[in-house]
């Protein structure tokens, strides 16, 4: 059993971004879209979220099998040992134990490549004809029954590239970040990595019945001001991620940027909760009040400490912030005024040159 098997479950996500029709820029500048769903009402998690393709780990996705399809494919031992090339340190979702029988970076990027196919019917295939870093999506096949048989278990998804001939791509999923669920909601809590995925253009995509009620291609910044409108929810790890995208509106640098960044590894952002006078903050790590060694178990004993507090005056009592204030569902304010945690983008944009640093 995995260190944190009953605590919560394994999941993967996957941000796709496509670039748009004849790289034409949008009202806000943005020359890119990023795929997103709204969950039916029925599912068992985040009913009517507005959230990236993705879903709970699965045992085919760390099967032996797929040893057997890289063979058969000529993919060499170097090539695998490189998607797990990692320089930095990884949440635990990362690490592999003797019980997996492949590189927990592979297993848990399958886990993302299955979901995306199986809610959305977006195959994404290695892209061996370039080297610029952007996935492809391969269609010209029966997607609706794969799609079907996939998601009810008929088939395994290590047979559909088999038949395509095509390769997972595990070396364009870019380790983007790990979100663990808050302690306090105990009866369900998840550690998801997330993934991002680029397209040179946007593909067909084949909603699953059961699980999607709508989806949509939508740039960062107009996804947001429909969060902020209340036309659509979007939970904290999902507006996060979209305001760190906000601030690059070339799919070019976007991907320039992920790539660069994707051997830095990622440190697991787990909010943690204060009540204030006026709403409630989620502080993240590098933050005044974030718990020092915080195992990721432990409810916050303290959460009701400052409860006579206003956000304002919380905030003013700290030195180094990284938190989102909550006002309402549809009402989040983000503070961060240090440096981006693992050379990633901020949240408020204040990336500096990283953007061409890396």
């Amino acid at each position: 059993m995995r260190k944190y098997a009953k605590y919560w479950r394994d999941s993967a996500s996957v941000i796709v971004a496509a670039r748009n029709l004849n790289n034409e820029p949008d009202e806000h500048g943005y020359n890119y879209k990023v795929l997103v769903f709204k969950r039916t009402e029925n599912t068992s998690f985040l009913p009517n979220h507005i959230v990236f393709p993705g879903g709970s780990f699965d045992p085919q996705d760390d099967s032996a099998d797929w040893l057997n399809l890289f063979a058969e494919q000529n993919i060499s031992t170097e090539a695998l040992k490189a998607v797990g090339a990692i320089c930095g340190s990884q949440p635990y979702i990362f690490c592999t134990t003797d019980d997996d029988l492949l590189d927990r970076n592979i297993s848990v990027r399958l886990c993302a490549l299955r979901e995306c196919f199986e809610e959305l019917g977006v195959l994404l295939v290695a892209n061996k004809e370039s080297g610029d870093g952007f996935s492809r999506a391969q269609d010209g096949f029966n997607v609706r029954s794969w799609q079907t048989d996939v998601h009810d278990g008929k088939k395994r998804l290590r047979e559909l590239y088999g038949q395509l001939q095509e390769t997972p791509d595990l070396w364009g999923l870019y380790e983007w970040s790990t979100w663990i669920t808050p302690t306090h909601f105990r009866r369900k809590r998840f550690e998801t990595a997330f993934f991002l995925a680029a397209l040179d253009e946007i593909p067909p995509v084949y909603p699953e019945m059961h699980e999607v009620e709508e989806y949509m291609w939508k740039s960062p910044k107009n996804l947001l001001s429909a969060y902020s409108e209340e036309i659509l929810w979007l939970a904290p790890p999902q507006a996060y991620e979209l305001h760190r995208l906000s601030h690059v509106y070339d799919i070019d640098v976007l991907v320039r940027f992920a790539k660069a960044r994707n051997r830095l590894g990622s440190t697991a952002f787990c909010p943690v909760a204060y009540n204030a006078s006026d709403g409630l903050i989620g502080v993240l790590p590098g933050d005044d009040l974030y718990p020092e060694n915080f195992d990721f178990i432990t409810d916050n004993k303290d959460m009701n400490k400052y409860g006579e507090q206003t956000l304002k005056e919380l905030a003013g009592t700290a030195s180094n912030l990284h938190r989102v204030e909550h006002r309402g569902l549809h009402s989040q304010t983000y503070l961060h005024n240090g440096p981006p945690v693992d050379h990633h983008l901020h949240v408020l944009g204040h990336n500096g040159g990283l953007l061409s640093k890396l």
